[in-house]
């Protein structure tokens, strides 16, 4: 048998192959099978494969039963979805966006019973205490001043307008300026200090005694002013007295 017929032997499918490895097993092994039966062989399976057996009519009209349908796969007319899978909604929980944590505790601070409340005008205290006289002024949070107080006002002379008692009178007026203004509008209020005189310590303690119990409540912030040289031009000439 020559090599050209064999290769359409080693062509054919699977099922062909294994009928060739039956007609193997069935010879005696006594009695080889020779090349002319291994050719008849072939021959024969290559006619059923190319004129397979028609069906009966009665097996055509059988529509098929359901359990055969369910067994069979999918159509390949179903669109397939090639996109990469969805994770499940709870299984990666995104964390909350960041929050400026002082811009959140005004927001608290802000809200009473749950409501956000507007934000109360600030007003503005200045106290000057310089080595010849103590000035307190009180102003609107537009700049406009609403009184203005100072030792030589309060009826103190020369050297005593800078003196510990005028500073605290002048803190008690400016206080009492508050207090009236309070009555009217609800207020909040800082204060902004300037120079290392004596009327610096007697506003401050003015503000921890019985007078300023009212309006300490409403004071925001306590600012210092005072411009503190470093370098420059030469300093004026010590007074002698």
């Amino acid at each position: 048998m020559s090599l050209l017929r064999l290769l359409p032997a080693l062509r054919a499918p699977v099922a062909h192959r294994a009928c060739a490895t039956a007609f193997y097993s069935t010879a005696s092994a006594s009695s080889p099978p020779t090349a002319d039966d291994l050719s008849k062989f072939l021959d024969e399976e290559f006619v059923d494969s190319a004129h397979p057996q028609p069906t009966s009519p009665a097996s055509a009209s059988t529509p098929p039963s359901p359990s055969v349908l369910a067994s069979e796969p999918e159509s390949s007319s179903t669109p397939i979805d090639d996109g990469p899978p969805t994770a499940p909604a709870d299984s990666f929980p995104r964390a909350p966006a960041p929050t400026n944590p002082v811009a959140h505790a005004a927001r608290e601070k802000g809200r009473r019973g749950g409501v956000a409340q507007a934000k109360a005008p600030l007003y503005a205290v200045s106290v000057k205490s310089t080595r010849n006289n103590t000035i307190a002024t009180f102003a609107r949070p537009d700049g406009n001043q609403l009184v203005t107080l100072t030792g030589g006002k309060l009826g103190f002379k020369k050297s005593n307008r800078n003196g510990y008692e005028a500073g605290y009178q002048c803190a008690v007026g400016i206080i009492g300026a508050i207090e009236k203004e309070m009555a009217r509008v609800d207020l909040d209020w800082e204060l902004f200090l300037k120079g290392f005189g004596q009327g610096r310590d007697a506003i401050l303690t003015a503000l921890t005694t019985a007078v300023g119990e009212q309006v300490k409540p409403k004071l925001r912030r306590i600012t210092d002013r005072t411009p503190v040289k470093i370098g420059g031009t030469r300093g004026q000439k010590t007074r002698r007295i």
